[in-house]
């Protein structure tokens, strides 16, 4: 326990309270602590019933909601029912209150926590069966599997051949040259492989049009270099199925964007990365070593990426393999299904 799990029942409950009494409180609530929590939300979002109000847990996402004109509070805010994507439930120390919340990002790259986080709320979804057991095990009684609701979108016809092509007109994109995306995952624990590839990455650009993209944590220097690399396109936007879909070839390291690829079926190149860190899972180094195309230093890049374009199916069965673990389906149906958990949750407690 930390001193604020102890100090916000103290200060939260009582003016939670004070809301309820005077008729103040929000039936629902999305509380977002990033912008990608938000954009994950909206595949469950269209599917409810009841009006969805927006928390900002912080200036960075408040400045989202004003840029996008979405009405929003700021925390602390008091609804009566919150869903949220991560396991911030006390954040929201109220018994009566329903609190739902899901995973900002694939299955679970790195180790779970402790599971009173998870435990605290009335449901909290997963992305598979597998996921959902494996938390079981760890003795995490509230979750859910229902798919990957951040995915729906690349399945059930949303985006489509068309958008694709305006959006290659959209970056400039030379339709004569296969597209490569570069990923990284944050650079702590050993997991990063971005500082091989940043300095080297513009050598591409003759072959290849060139996406560059990374965790928002990382470090600052690091994310305006990587805007600054001749030829290439920095993707700003906080969700990138768009870009996911419209390139060829994928290029990371430990980051869960590799499984977002990995269900689209194409191929991947990965940095071999985190031997010895204690942030990584050794069963999910093997599903990336399975699924991809391995690489040590940026030296093997150009013929690993030639290799992939040639042999886009060498590594399909494991593939589809990673996929049975990773999601419950891929049938763009899964924030319906989260959706539809949620209403029956509502009514469980009214």
């Amino acid at each position: 326990m930390t001193l604020l799990d102890y100090l916000l029942p103290l200060l939260y409950w009582p003016m939670w309270k004070m809301a309820s009494l005077l008729g103040r409180t929000i039936p629902l609530a999305f509380y977002a602590a990033d912008p990608l929590d938000y954009e994950m939300f909206l595949p469950i979002q269209k599917h409810l019933k009841q009006t969805v109000e927006c928390i900002a847990a912080n200036s960075k996402t408040a400045a989202y909601f004003k840029k996008n004109n979405i009405p929003f509070r700021r925390y602390p805010a008091f609804p009566r029912a919150v869903i949220m994507g991560r396991h911030e439930a006390y954040k929201f120390p109220v018994k009566k209150m329903i609190r739902i919340g899901f995973d900002h990002g694939l299955y679970q790259f790195k180790r779970w926590t402790n599971p009173r986080y998870y435990n605290q709320f009335d449901v909290y979804f997963v992305s598979s069966e597998q996921q959902a057991k494996i938390a079981t095990q760890k003795g995490i009684r509230t979750v859910k599997a229902v798919g990957y609701p951040k995915l729906d979108k690349a399945f059930d016809g949303s985006i489509g051949p068309n958008d694709l092509q305006e959006l290659k007109k959209k970056l400039g994109l030379d339709s004569a040259k296969p597209t490569v995306i570069f990923t990284s995952t944050w650079d702590v624990g050993g997991l990063s492989a971005l500082t091989r590839w940043i300095g080297r990455v513009g050598e591409l650009t003759e072959q290849y049009n060139i996406l560059l993209t990374a965790h928002p944590w990382t470090k600052p220097r690091l994310l305006e270099r990587l805007k600054r690399i001749p030829g290439t396109f920095f993707l700003q936007e906080s969700d990138v199925t768009p870009y996911l879909m419209l390139s060829d070839v994928f290029v990371g390291d430990y980051n869960s964007l590799i499984g977002e690829f990995c269900a689209l079926d194409k191929p991947i190149i990965t940095f071999r990365v985190g031997q010895d860190s204690s942030r990584a899972l050794p069963e999910v180094q093997k599903m990336i070593a399975d699924i991809s195309l391995q690489v040590d230093s940026f030296d093997e890049i150009p013929a690993a990426i030639e290799h992939c374009l040639r042999k886009p199916n060498e590594k399909q069965a494991a593939r589809q393999q990673a996929n049975r673990i990773l999601f419950l389906a891929l049938d763009g149906q899964a924030g319906k299904r989260a959706a539809e958990t949620i209403e029956t949750v509502f009514v469980a407690r009214k």
